[in-house]
């Protein structure tokens, strides 16, 4: 049912925004005759009008309809780009809900082989949980949003509230995604931390922006008054264009990184415009929101200013307007003074900011997260040791075909250690434990109806692999996995470990002493986790030692058919299939 009603509304913001786009294009149509239209009209009033006293009654009418015309033409573009962009927004989340994500930035340039467990949880890459999760528009929020992921959230209360609120509110949250999306090209942005990098001129910037304009307009004055002869006005004009060429580089070097960062400036200030006329009902969140967009010196008002010092800099990028500004008003120096006093009152909080306004992003991609799962819920976090998630699922596996499963640690026990049969689902359920402790410590929500567990770090080896590059072999390369994983918890460090089927690399005998031996000592050392293995005789451990329980997964022969329910049990596996899956397969008689 719920899952149906989150469906039914992208379906209804799709017909919705088709319709405004239907209306946009034809907008664009219309004023792109009429804006042709009025240029034909001022060529005709200059061509049959000519030099009559009429023409400068029409002519600035006309022009100033012209110039209105062209307004609004951009304008009516820019809301036909960004209803597009709503459209496939809407479009690639109901793919989302039909298990196909690849249409979201996929994160691949965060995969790190030296995380505690991101490869193992297929946190990043193609089909992976940031693609699945990430709505993020710039880059900032980008790169916190792999950082939450990994590292987990600075304050999980705040996060959980945050994200629960905008789950509420997904239409606002699309446009907020969009209007980041509107201004920006991926894989083109900038951080506005880099205006704190700019080199600025020396101080003759602030003589020069007086003395220019004296010499300028006092010349203009004295030639106007027919004191002064033309030749000392040109003499005047061009000893001012010499003075502005000779600091061109320099002013350069101010201007155009100051303007090179006008799209970044104008989605930060459109989203906190957003922000501001939000519904928020947490003190919290409320709180966090109007100390970025209320007061003289918040956030939006301080970018409100710096946009419009921006935009008075483009100006100068037509080569003539550009002249005259600087010839009678010493334009770059005006507003490279008025930018390096910008920039002395707030680079100090230019990086916190951009972190803050990033935060929102990763709430936002939370919100739409728990919007799209409405069955996840919050985890709670205990001062206990006692360990228990329940209806546990996996976000990959499709929501009509989900199989859900619980997950108890008493303070007594240890490590749960998994047997089973190929197949039958052990690694889905190690992934999806440590999918829901990453969520939790992110302060996203779990794919569970109910998730309490003490506050942990996740450790995982799942997935090890030769590197020929460095003459290591597979069991050397897991050793130093393991290695990995020994060296945080006998740091003090907190620790949830998931296993699967180590020591690969080596002898059944081997494997047997030494995987034995090694879940003893992370027992000794006070580590809990799980551990899926094929090697029965791991289950033994039980029998010892109470910090270990046995719980299995089964398949289903029937015939000449093989089946599996996904459900964890109490116990240990007695069925195994490799021989019946050989002889399916006919590689053995």
């Amino acid at each position: 049912m719920q899952v149906n009603k989150t469906t039914q509304f992208y379906q209804n913001q799709l017909e919705k925004y088709e319709l405004i786009l239907k209306t946009a294009k034809s907008k664009v149509r219309s004023l792109g005759f009429a804006r042709l239209a009025m240029f034909l009209i001022i060529c005709a009033s200059i061509y049959f009008l000519g030099n009559e006293v009429m023409l400068f009654v029409v002519l600035p009418i006309e022009l100033a309809g012209f110039l209105f015309l062209v307004h609004a033409f951009l304008d009516a573009k820019d809301l036909r780009k960004k209803v597009s962009l709503i459209i496939d927004l809407n479009k690639n989340e109901l793919l989302t809900l039909e298990g196909n994500w690849s249409n979201f930035p996929d994160g691949f340039e965060y995969k790190n082989g030296a995380h505690p467990f991101s490869l193992d949880m297929d946190l990043f890459g193609p089909k992976s949980l940031y693609q699945l999760i990430n709505r993020t528009a710039l880059k900032a929020g980008s790169n916190k949003l792999a950082s939450v992921l990994s590292y987990g959230s600075q304050n999980i209360e705040i996060s959980n509230e945050a994200i629960k609120t905008f789950s509420e509110q997904v239409d606002w949250c699309q446009n907020f995604i969009i209007e980041g999306q509107l201004r920006v090209q991926e894989g083109k942005q900038r951080s506005i931390t880099e205006l704190k990098k700019i080199d600025f001129p020396n101080k003759i910037v602030l003589v020069l922006k007086w003395l220019i304009p004296i010499m300028s307009f006092g010349t203009l004055g004295l030639f106007l008054a027919n004191l002064i002869p033309i030749s000392f006005l040109i003499i005047s004009l061009v000893v001012v264009i010499s003075i502005v060429a000779q600091f061109l580089k320099s002013s350069n070097k101010v201007i155009l990184p100051t303007t090179g960062l006008e799209n970044e400036v104008s989605a930060m200030i459109r989203q906190l415009e957003l922000l501001r006329i939000m519904e928020v009902q947490s003190q919290q969140t409320k709180g966090f929101i109007a100390k970025l967009t209320e007061g003289e010196d918040s956030f939006l008002a301080a970018f409100a200013s710096l946009a419009r010092i921006q935009k008075r800099m483009s100006y100068r990028e037509n080569i003539l307007v550009g002249t005259v500004l600087n010839v009678y008003f010493a334009w770059d120096f005006l507003f490279i003074d008025l930018f390096k006093t910008w920039l002395e009152k707030y680079s100090s909080k230019l990086e916190f900011w951009e972190n803050q306004l990033a935060e929102v992003e990763v709430w936002i991609s939370g919100g739409v997260y728990h919007f799209n799962f409405p069955e996840s819920n919050f985890a709670s976090f205990t001062d206990g040791n006692d360990f228990t998630i329940s209806e546990l699922a996996h976000p990959f596996v499709n929501q009509q075909k989900q199989i859900k499963n619980d997950i108890n640690i008493d303070s007594s026990e240890n490590f749960l250690v998994i047997t089973g049969p190929n197949m039958a689902g052990k690694s889905t359920y190690l992934r999806s434990v440590g999918v829901a402790i990453l969520s939790a410590n992110a302060g996203f929500p779990v794919l569970a109806k109910r998730c309490v567990i003490p506050k942990v770090e996740l450790y995982s080896s799942m997935r090890t692999s030769d590197d020929l590059t460095v003459e290591s072999s597979y069991f050397h390369a897991e050793l130093t996995r393991l290695r990995f994983i020994m060296d945080a918890i006998e740091s003090g460090k907190s620790t949830f470990i998931i296993l699967d089927e180590i020591l690969k690399g080596t002898n059944s005998k081997d494997k047997e002493i030494g995987s034995a031996r090694f879940l003893e000592k992370l027992d000794r050392l006070g580590a809990r986790g799980i551990i899926a293995t094929h090697d029965l005789s791991l289950t033994n451990l039980s029998e010892k030692n109470t910090a270990f329980r046995n719980v299995y997964f089964d398949s289903i022969i029937s015939g000449s058919e093989l089946s599996f329910d996904y459900l964890v049990r109490e116990g240990v596996c007695k069925n195994m299939n490799a021989s019946f899956l050989l002889k399916q397969m006919n590689l053995v008689d």
